[in-house]
């Protein structure tokens, strides 16, 4: 069976190279980089077009960034992963049943922060190849605690962790003003910005609030690259205010 698979691929190739539409066909991938939330699983879209048959086709994931290159390999109508980098082991899948459509995509299960990166989508007979990078980011939701109180207001504070890549993060009040950022005592600044050994940011903001009439304030922290936003909500009870 496998000295067979081997000669159909050989033929294959043989037929494909003096096909005279060959030259034309290319491999398309995705126009904007792929964005995932680690521990999501993802697609990194890769077609030929027009839509020819990649069945018997050799296709090879590699990523670009790296030295050791290898993610996924179909070759000879099955998967060879022997080479792949060992973080990739066991999360790389084709759809085999959609390679007769032209459908060379790639889905990786478990996204982490470090296979964010560029990955190329190769085909060998072709030598067509298509690049298709890949952002990942990590979220949480921001946490509000009351820190204390001055002769003229609340200082409350905004903490929120592991997030990829650093946020943003701003008060506003209950009609959706942004509020200046107070410092809550003379000698530390009104955001703490902190990075764990897997590259996360944790990052915190105080803000000095007066009485209001509903005294409604919400924390929010945005990350635009990777097009996150996360929110929460605070009431203080009037009698926290010092007279």
């Amino acid at each position: 069976y496998k000295q067979y698979q081997k000669f159909k691929y050989f033929i294959h190739r043989v037929i494909l190279f003096f096909s005279p539409g060959s030259s034309q066909i290319q491999l398309v991938g995705s126009a904007d980089p792929v964005v995932a939330l680690a521990g999501d699983d993802v697609i990194l879209p890769c077609y030929l077009e027009p839509n020819v048959s990649a069945v018997d086709m050799m296709v090879e994931w590699t990523r670009s960034d790296l030295k050791t290159q290898r993610v996924h390999l179909y070759r000879e109508g099955r998967d060879s992963n022997g080479e792949q980098l060992p973080s990739y082991r066991g999360r790389t899948t084709l759809f085999k049943e959609e390679l007769k459509n032209s459908n060379v995509s790639l889905k990786l299960t478990g996204v982490t922060l470090s296979d964010a990166g560029d990955y190329k989508c190769f085909i060998p007979i072709l030598t067509r190849e298509t690049t298709i990078p890949l952002i990942v980011g990590a979220v949480s939701q921001p946490v509000i605690s009351i820190n204390g109180t001055k002769d003229w207001g609340v200082v409350l504070k905004c903490d929120t962790g592991g997030w990829y890549p650093q946020p943003e993060l701003e008060w506003l009040d209950s009609h959706g003003n942004v509020l200046s950022a107070t410092e809550p005592t003379e000698t530390s600044n009104s955001t703490e910005t902190e990075i764990n050994p897997e590259g996360r940011y944790t990052v915190r903001r105080y803000v000095t609030i007066r009485n209001t009439d509903n005294n409604r304030f919400t924390c929010r922290v945005v990350q635009p690259q990777i097009n996150q936003t996360r929110e929460t909500q605070i009431h203080v009870p009037g009698e926290v205010f010092i007279g």
